[in-house]
């Protein structure tokens, strides 16, 4: 049995996600194609320093694929 891969479209000014590209209803910005993984993957989680303290509201994925130098932060940050 094959899992058909999970895609998103979310658009980058007002975070509406849809299901299909093109322009977002709600602002008229183009969505952007993202691919979150499964519900599982700790790349849906948002980043937490080793105490539990939520570093971003954002999940790792949506970090990776909009702001990958602050995703880039966040995981040095998350090593020490």
């Amino acid at each position: 049995m094959s899992i058909e891969p999970t895609i998103v479209y979310v658009c980058p000014h007002c975070f509406s996600v849809g299901q299909s590209p093109g322009r977002c209803s709600d602002c008229g910005e183009t969505r952007v194609e993202c691919h979150p993984g499964d519900s599982g993957n700790p790349s849906c989680k948002p980043p937490m320093d080793k105490e539990g303290r939520i570093l971003s509201r954002a999940p790792l994925w949506w970090l990776a694929h909009s702001v990958p130098y602050l995703r880039d932060q966040i995981k040095k940050f998350m090593s020490k």
